[in-house]
């Protein structure tokens, strides 16, 4: 790991193949994002914007950073968003990797300060974090060492404290190795494959569970030993990669952390016709050797207090992690710390009178019990993603369900598009609710004679009707 000279076509192929990482986190906005924090969208930006300048008027750049404090017009987000996707292009043919990396960095950092409920999952401030240390391994050839071992470190992190968290949370479903056998069912999205897997027995997925904790915490380890553990260690961690990404749909994390790994495999495990295309060493000046040194201090600085504060909380560390917090540099990791065992469905609900209700559709949610669930990561519909959170919590928090529900009782083209089936297309209907099921996968009989993936049973109301006229605004 020590000896960076060995990972001189690691470094540069990972860079480049961040950008195919930006293309989709990018370019999922331009389907989106007027639809979600546009001027007719759930959670208006330019609403948002003088809201946090009138709570924080000296410290609202700060704390919010984004460019979007000198425009928030839907001009400006989607013309982030489309020169986001081009960057992202450019990037992965290696064109001006430390210009564009530190643009990338900027525009999406911009577009997670906004974004609100919508951006506020774990894989955005990974993205962010791993662009920050890949702009300094971009600015010298073989990578410096203190910005290796940070962003080896970044890796590590990663893993060890997803793992551990799941212990630490005290859950039951981990401590006897049966968290696994309900993630497939009630994950936020499921896909077919999930179905599938779902039904195997108990003791695979008992063996599951087991396997995924020992990947995520024993085998990172192995990060800080020599190449061929270091390549081990990267075909463990793919390999627990893929079998999440066969189940579920997780926006591009799971593509994200592959892309990452690439920087554990050493020059003389890639196949000739790659090596052959190694890029020539060429030594940075005095300066980028120490801007490179010093950066990579300092963030290996944060990352150590932020693995200190995970294990043995501190005030002081705290403000620092708070000072930086915006900026995504050194990140809290750890999901699914306890898992979800039922899986509960809002679905909404519109009438014209108030007795004949029909229901809304989402791209990606369940919603029909005989629509197949479907593949589509590394896309991201945020919509979907949201909704599955309304369940867990008291809904009156959730200031982007009221707002939605006023978009379909008004018919705004912007947020129905972020929906699969409008049944009032003629004009909007004068009532909506939503109501609360229990979703579980059917049998396989059920799926065979029925044609059911998912059987539902009526929990009960989640809001009650509300008409146009009762919604403040």
């Amino acid at each position: 790991m020590f000896i960076t000279e060995s990972y001189t076509i690691a470094a540069p192929l990972f860079i480049r193949l961040l950008g195919f990482i930006y293309f989709f986190a990018f370019g999922a906005f331009l389907f989106q994002i007027k639809g979600l924090i546009g001027q007719n969208g759930i959670l208006p930006l330019d609403s948002y914007l003088r809201w946090i300048r009138s709570r924080l008027p000296k410290n609202y750049y700060r704390l919010l950073p984004t460019l979007f404090w000198l425009n928030s017009s839907d001009a400006a987000l989607m013309g982030v968003a489309a020169v986001g996707t081009l960057l992202s292009i450019l990037l992965m043919a290696g064109v001006f990797p430390s210009i564009l990396l530190l643009l990338l960095y900027v525009f999406y950092l911009s577009i997670v300060s906004a974004g609100q409920d919508f951006l506020s999952f774990g894989w955005e401030g990974f993205l962010l974090e791993i662009t920050v240390n890949a702009f300094f391994l971009s600015l010298a050839s073989p990578p410096n060492l203190m910005i290796w071992i940070s962003i080896n470190l970044v890796l590590f992190r990663f893993h060890f404290q997803g793992g551990i968290v799941k212990l630490q949370s005290g859950d039951p479903n981990w401590r006897n190795l049966t968290g696994v056998a309900y993630h497939y069912q009630s994950q936020p999205i499921p896909n077919a494959t999930a179905w599938y897997v779902h039904k195997w027995p108990m003791w695979f997925h008992k063996l599951s569970t087991a396997l995924m904790l020992f990947v995520e915490i024993i085998v990172p380890f192995a990060i800080f030993g020599n190449d061929s553990m270091r390549l081990a260690t990267f075909i463990a961690l793919v390999g627990l990669q893929w079998t999440i990404w066969m189940t579920g749909n997780f926006s591009y994390l799971n593509h994200l952390t592959v892309v990452l790994c690439v920087i554990l495999v050493a020059n003389a495990y890639f196949p000739p016709w790659i090596s052959d295309a190694s890029t020539l060493i060429d030594p940075p000046s005095p300066v980028i050797e120490f801007i490179c040194l010093s950066a990579g201090a300092i963030l290996l600085l944060f990352q150590i207090v932020q693995l200190w504060q995970h294990f043995i909380p501190n005030e002081t560390f705290y403000r620092w992690l708070q000072h930086i917090g915006p900026f995504h540099i050194a990140n809290r990791y750890g999901i699914f710390a306890v898992m979800t065992t039922n899986r509960y469905e809002i679905i909404f609900e519109g009438s014209e009178d108030g007795i004949l209700w029909k229901e809304y559709t989402f791209f990606h949610k369940p919603s029909e019990i005989t629509r197949r669930p479907r593949r589509v990561s590394p896309y991201q519909p945020r919509i979907d993603w949201q909704a599955w959170f309304l369940p867990l919590g008291k809904y009156r928090y959730d200031a982007w369900l009221s707002n939605f529900i006023y978009h379909l009782l008004k018919g705004t083209p912007e947020v129905l598009a972020l929906l699969r089936e409008n049944p009032f297309s003629q004009q909007p209907p004068l009532y909506v609710r939503t109501l609360m099921y229990e979703y579980t996968f059917s049998s396989a009989k059920e799926k065979k004679e029925y044609g059911w993936w998912w059987k539902r049973e009526y929990i009960g109301v989640f809001t009650h009707p509300v008409a146009l006229n009762e919604k403040e605004v």
